[in-house]
């Protein structure tokens, strides 16, 4: 006799997407239970720390769940799911750069602030211009770039601090960066 278990362990990775599109839970968790040692394993070469590999992976397959009526493969799903890994860890190596590189500049501007010579000054102004230029963002986006920088915590973390989407995240700390570059470029 075979179980449902079974049965849904035996359908090609194509057939189980097209049970997904028509809402089959079961198939989408067999999909899971496909990918998700594969996927984690892979990100957890990369970027060495197993709960952000963790993270990444449930963020592709959230995405990969919500986008399943309209989803169409022109590769195999594993050779998709390990693309989306990709673009994920590469998103992830991106945003830490850029953590780390406001992280660092802030570090100098405090630690300048309080030399006495004519530099003192000058990055005095600059970190008030800094604060500033943060404080005339729009509240939710000045929450997630704060988050982002001074917290230091991942899109996904903001996201849920803030009851909002990663991709609102991503948008409002872009929208915070290009405003940020041209209010300070002005001043």
């Amino acid at each position: 006799m075979i179980t449902m278990n079974d049965y849904y362990q035996q359908l090609t990775d194509r057939e189980l997407l097209d049970l997904v599109k028509q809402d089959d839970k079961k198939a989408f968790e067999e999909i899971y239970s496909r990918y998700r040692n594969l996927l984690t394993q892979s990100a957890l070469k990369h970027l060495l720390s197993k709960q952000k590999a963790e993270d990444i992976v449930q963020e592709i397959f959230i995405s990969f769940y919500n986008r399943r009526k309209e989803f169409e493969l022109s590769v195999s799903l594993r050779a998709y799911l390990l693309q989306a890994l990709k673009f994920k860890v590469m998103n992830e190596f991106r945003s830490q750069v850029v953590r780390d590189a406001y992280s660092k500049n802030m570090r100098y501007v405090y630690a300048y602030a309080n030399s006495t010579t004519h530099h003192a000054y000058e990055t005095k102004e600059l970190a008030y211009n800094i604060h500033r230029s943060i404080n005339l963002l729009p509240e939710k986006c000045k929450q997630a770039f704060l988050l982002s920088r001074s917290e230091n915590l991942s899109y996904k973390d903001i996201s849920g601090h803030l009851n909002i989407s990663v991709s609102t995240v991503e948008k409002h700390i872009s929208k915070a960066l290009k405003f940020l570059k041209t209010n300070l470029c002005l001043q």
